[in-house]
């Protein structure tokens, strides 16, 4: 037990110790600075602080020489080691130690020649010299305090164009001394340059002041990109240095002319000019002119024939913020020569001068560079043909896009009771930031009823509102690379006006006029049925016929009825008791006037005339009604012939004078089993107890019969 006590104690008094001990110095260099006096400047990282004072010391060795040791300050962790210490060229080896009471710690040993730590001061370009050749000579020096050096040093110089002309660096490396001079050749003549030099022995040092350099000049050379626009007689003329074109001076001058006739168009010392040209032109000619001279001549062909076939799917790709991509197909000729792209920017104030690059004939696709973004411009290719221009295709192009600054305003063009026209102007282009894809107005009221149009106009109709309702709206507008929204405008709509109440009015007319002329022609097409639904035929006795029974005609005129219906039963209006012989028993359909002579007595004893009934033509017989006559087949009193058979007219109107206060019932058929004898007039049926049996049964089955008493008279 008392072991592990020990071994305990000794544990934590070990990590104590570990804890206490300085932490190891990290991060040692060294750095030497050259001056009048040198000063190699060592530093390093002590690491965390232990909290217990700690002294520093660093070991300097070197060979073939007695180590040296400097004590630091408290505090500080750097050290100058003096100049005797060390020789510039000979391998130095320093290290730190860190000792406090605790025990100490050791970094790793650095090696290093003093002289390649050091970093020199940037040095100066003293004198610069122009020859015939196009070369320049530089003179230069290290600074003040380091000229005494003499040892061999890199040396790189940069040149760079200045005044718009191509904008080319250049790079050239030496070695040498400072009493050694720098040539430079075949650089352009006439030719600005700013000139820049660094030096390092091991280290480079920062670039010095730039100090410009001159070319000599000479008469320009070379070629020149030219661009000629025709419309009419009106020309303009663009043009710009060739890969191969040698301005070789500054403050150029340009001149078209033509030949034939002999003719000054312009002279100007930019890099378009617009003039005229006769029909009788075929050529110009362009002369750049320095100092020392002028150029040869440029020819350019004058082409007047225009509109031949253009480029096809024309299309522009954004490659950067500051580039696109250019892509076209070729036009089904084989005789295009080169192709012309041209751009300018269309927000530039002033308006920017255009651009163009030329290309060959098997191009399709090129890359435009030096844009800005979210800037508009508008871009063309023109197919050039061996006699003439082929028609531009032209495209409004963003190398990006963003959000527009701006928003329309929304303005009221009309405003009535239910609708409201609106309008807006097109935001400035230096606004847009992008292609306009389209406008949304967004449109409200206090109940939330929202009304949302999409357009690509700068109007808009705003329909099925409300009238006196206060609306709110704004418009927003898109690109591709994001919306913006308005200010929200309040408005109000109107009261019904005469012409809205007219438009209201009339289309109602209209329509109410068309319902009632579908409705008179269906009742013209359905005139029977819709009259004897409206109008049932009151029917005259005097006027009614006497016709034969059948089913047919006791259902002509009535309603039609749907086929899972039973037929409604037929009421007999009135009956005719008729003693007829039987040998004329049904002979004809109708009755003459003299076999009508008896009289009929109701249930209730009054009597009612009957008047004959005349033949009628068969107009009369379509527009007749329901009418039952009875008519008595045989004798009346004779009771071995047949019950009486009935012939009915076509009369539907209910008996007069009837005691039922409702409709009649129903009537049957009843066959014709018993005869009656001939009589000449009516008489009532017998009262015996045999008859009256009889009797009521034909009144069970005939139940209209009751209507009708007739009474017994005897006939001598």
């Amino acid at each position: 037990m008392a072991s592990v006590w020990l071994v305990l104690v000794l544990w934590i008094y070990i990590n104590v110790l570990i804890k206490d001990i300085p932490p190891i110095p990290t991060n040692l260099s060294c750095a030497l600075t050259v001056t009048k006096t040198y000063r190699l400047l060592c530093q390093w990282d002590p690491g965390q602080d232990p909290g217990l004072p700690t002294n520093y010391t660093l070991h300097a060795l070197r060979a073939k020489s007695r180590k040296k040791q400097f004590e630091i300050p408290p505090g500080e962790h750097f050290c100058l080691i003096p100049r005797d210490s060390y020789h510039l060229f000979l391998e130095l080896e320093v290290y730190v130690t860190a000792v406090n009471v605790f025990g100490n710690a050791t970094s790793a040993p650095l090696k290093l020649i003093p002289m390649k730590t050091a970093k020199l001061k940037p040095p100066k370009i003293t004198k610069v010299e122009a020859y015939p050749s196009g070369s320049l000579q530089f003179s230069w020096s290290l600074a003040e305090s380091q000229k005494w050096l003499q040892v061999t040093f890199g040396v790189e110089l940069r040149l760079k164009t200045l005044n718009n002309q191509l904008d080319k660096e250049l790079v050239f490396n030496f070695r040498g001394r400072q009493e050694n001079r720098i040539n430079v050749s075949g650089l352009l003549h006439g030719t600005n340059y700013s000139a820049t030099i660094r030096v390092k022995y091991s280290l480079w040092s920062e670039w010095s002041d730039p100090k410009t350099a001159t070319t000599l000049m000479r008469a320009p050379a070379g070629h020149l990109d030219t661009w000629l626009k025709l419309n009419d007689q009106a020309a303009q003329l663009y043009w710009k240095p060739s890969q191969k074109f040698r301005a070789n001076g500054w403050n150029l001058t340009y001149t078209v002319e033509s030949k034939e006739p002999k003719k000054t168009l312009c002279v100007t010392q930019e890099s378009h000019c617009f003039f005229s040209l006769t029909k009788w032109i075929k050529k110009v000619y362009l002369i750049a002119t320095n100092a020392k001279g002028s150029s040869n001549p440029n020819e350019v062909p004058v082409y007047r024939k225009k509109g031949l076939d253009p480029v096809s799917n024309f299309n522009v790709h954004p490659q950067s913020e500051t580039s696109v991509l250019l892509t076209w197909e070729s036009p089904v000729s084989s005789r295009v020569r080169e192709y012309v792209l041209e751009w300018r920017s269309l927000c530039e104030m002033p308006a920017a001068p255009l651009s163009f690059i030329l290309l060959d004939k098997n191009s399709s696709s090129t890359i435009v560079t030096g844009l800005k973004a979210f800037m508009p411009y508008e871009i063309s290719v023109y197919p050039k043909y061996v006699n003439g221009v082929g028609r531009p295709l032209t495209l409004m192009a963003y190398s990006r896009q963003k959000a527009p600054s701006a928003a329309p305003k929304l303005e009221t063009v009309e405003i009535r009771y239910s609708q409201v026209n609106l309008r807006w102007d097109k935001i400035p282009l230096n606004e847009t930031n992008g292609i306009i894809q389209g406008y949304t107005i967004y449109f409200w009221n206090d109940t939330d009823d929202i009304q949302v149009i999409n357009t690509n106009k700068t109007s808009a109709v705003v329909k099925d509102l409300q009238p006196f309702t206060i609306y709110s709206a704004f418009v927003e507008v898109h690109t591709m690379g994001g919306s913006f929204n308005g200010s929200v405008q309040y408005l109000t709509t109107g009261s019904i006006d005469g012409i809205g109440m007219v438009l209201f009015v009339i289309p109602a007319c209209i329509g109410l006029s068309l319902l009632i002329i579908i409705v008179v022609f269906t009742c013209l097409g359905k005139h029977e049925r819709v009259k004897m639904f409206l109008w049932p035929i009151i029917p005259d006795p005097a006027n009614s016929s006497i016709k034969k029974w059948t089913t047919i005609d006791s259902l002509q005129g009535m309603p039609p009825f749907k086929e899972d219906k039973d037929p409604m039963l037929v009421y007999l209006s009135h009956f005719s008791l008729l003693d007829l012989p039987e040998k004329e028993l049904f002979k004809s359909d109708y009755i003459k006037e003299s076999q009508w002579s008896h009289d009929i007595y109701s249930r209730d004893e009054s009597h009612n005339s009957f008047q004959a009934c005349g033949s009628y033509n068969s107009e009369h017989d379509r527009d007749s009604v329901p009418y039952a006559t009875v008519v008595f087949g045989g004798p009346y009193q004779s009771h071995s012939a047949p019950l009486p058979a009935y012939v009915r007219s076509d009369s539907t109107q209910p008996l007069l004078g009837g005691d039922e206060p409702g409709s009649p019932p129903p009537y049957e058929n009843v066959p014709l089993v018993r005869g009656v004898t001939k009589v000449k007039h009516f008489t009532a049926f017998p009262r015996n107890s045999t008859e009256s049996e009889e009797n009521e049964e034909l009144w069970e089955e005939f139940p209209m019969l009751r209507l009708l008493e007739t009474r017994h008279t005897d006939h001598n």
